[in-house]
């Protein structure tokens, strides 16, 4: 397909998907604020599902015996509907944004690699892409093995978010870290940008994926996405008030970023803010189709995991010079200061006003400019997610490539 936008700006309520067994209360817009819940909790979710209504797959993987199909993850002892929140037609072309199928050994996934959550104008002055609707066939395997070598992660796409947008890895195009020093690339608030053929795609934990369970930070984070040898990719934290990377002993996470549970067997976790972010390499069978990286013959597969390659600078901390306040309290609305510096930037900003501000997922719903000092008004939902650092970007002008300014890590959202 040809089909390319500039700006993913639909409102929340885009993202829901009509479906059996839960319901979802009313969103936050750029046209129109609320702080109410958009999400629902997975114990809601799990007691309206039983034994019986559901025939295994393989793995923890199920389908719903009745039609339409839907499919169910078991995480914890709970039945999840990970990817029906995501199937929504939500840019309009009369696909949906995923189809899921599977056979005898794999979960099969089209995807158009679409986001269906705002992002920044693209292409803009850091970023000349724009996203483009993709055509993606993904063969998840349904049982994951580990192997007896970690398969060395590749160019483009490594694995999937539930909203079907594709992981990369860390890397830039020359092969230095994308996310942090001297070498950092324009990844918009929600930790994703286009590559030369417009695949939006994420390098580090994108915040603005919608689970769509809540991760209040008290117990194991929710699954974010799959990697290509089929085991899970899941949120930050492994209890209450603790992040997995923080683990220590027999516990802590490899080398790829994964470890073992009881209920979950192997899986990976996102390290927010610590390399390689995402995954570090590939601690199971990888499926060849995937990638064609993976299809080398042998004695030519890359093998090993990644190594933090980061050059010391920071690209792109000095235009924003102090964000207030640090802490948003979830439910409330807020009024955010953002000092930046004009003369910082590698392109001249245009007086007035901004024509956008988003703060992770959340958009500014009004925008004032004092001088240099940017005010937003933010409305923070009931269900945001709790503890993890949130990324701000700013864009002048509403044509053609507008100038865009960011900061990583401003803020985080608090419960009071």
């Amino acid at each position: 397909m040809n089909l390319q936008f500039s700006r993913r700006a639909f409102p929340l309520a885009m993202l829901v998907c009509s479906v059996s067994f839960f319901s979802v209360g009313s969103t936050v817009s750029s046209t129109g604020s609320s702080t109410e819940a958009q999400e629902i909790s997975r114990s809601a979710q799990a007691a309206s599902i039983g034994q019986d209504q559901v025939d295994a797959i393989g793995g923890y993987w199920y389908v719903s015996k009745s039609e339409p199909k839907i499919y169910y993850y078991r995480d914890g002892g709970q039945w999840l509907d990970l990817f029906s929140y995501h199937c929504k037609d939500s840019n309009k072309d009369g696909i949906p944004n995923m189809e899921i199928s599977h056979d005898q050994e794999h979960l099969i996934i089209k995807s158009q690699g679409y986001p269906n959550h705002p992002t920044a104008i693209f292409p803009n002055s850091d970023n000349p892409n724009e996203i483009r609707v993709q055509d993606f066939t993904f063969r998840l395997p349904l049982v994951p093995r580990k192997s007896d070598t970690i398969t060395r992660l590749p160019r483009g796409p490594i694995g999937m978010s539930l909203n079907g947008v594709v992981f990369f890895n860390p890397f830039e195009m020359e092969g230095l870290n994308a996310v942090a020093g001297y070498d950092e690339v324009w990844l918009d608030s929600c930790c994703g940008h286009p590559q030369q053929s417009g695949v939006y795609h994420y390098h580090k934990y994108p915040t603005c994926v919608k689970s769509p369970f809540i991760d209040e930070g008290k117990s194991h984070s929710p699954i974010l996405g799959i990697a290509f040898d089929g085991f899970p990719l899941y949120g930050p934290y492994e209890s209450d008030g603790s992040m997995a990377m923080e683990l220590k002993g027999p516990e802590a996470l490899d080398a790829c970023n994964g470890h073992s549970d009881p209920e979950r067997g192997y899986h990976y976790h996102v390290t927010p803010n610590r390399f390689p972010y995402i995954l570090g390499g590939y601690a199971g069978v990888v499926e060849p189709s995937n990638n064609r990286e993976f299809r080398r013959p042998a004695e030519r597969a890359a093998t090993g995991t990644i190594e933090d390659n980061t050059k010391p600078g920071d690209k792109y901390a000095k235009i924003i010079t102090a964000v207030r306040p640090g802490n948003l309290v979830r439910g409330q609305t807020h009024e955010i200061q953002i000092d930046f510096d004009p003369s910082a930037a590698r392109r001249p900003i245009r007086e007035g006003v901004p024509s956008w501000v988003q703060i992770g997922p959340y958009e500014a719903e009004s925008i004032e400019r004092r001088g240099d000092t940017i005010v937003a008004k933010v409305a923070i939902p009931k269900d945001a997610a709790i503890g993890v650092w949130l990324d701000c970007h700013i864009e002048f002008g509403t044509q053609l490539r507008p100038v865009v300014i960011k900061k990583n890590d401003v803020l985080r959202v608090t419960v009071d």
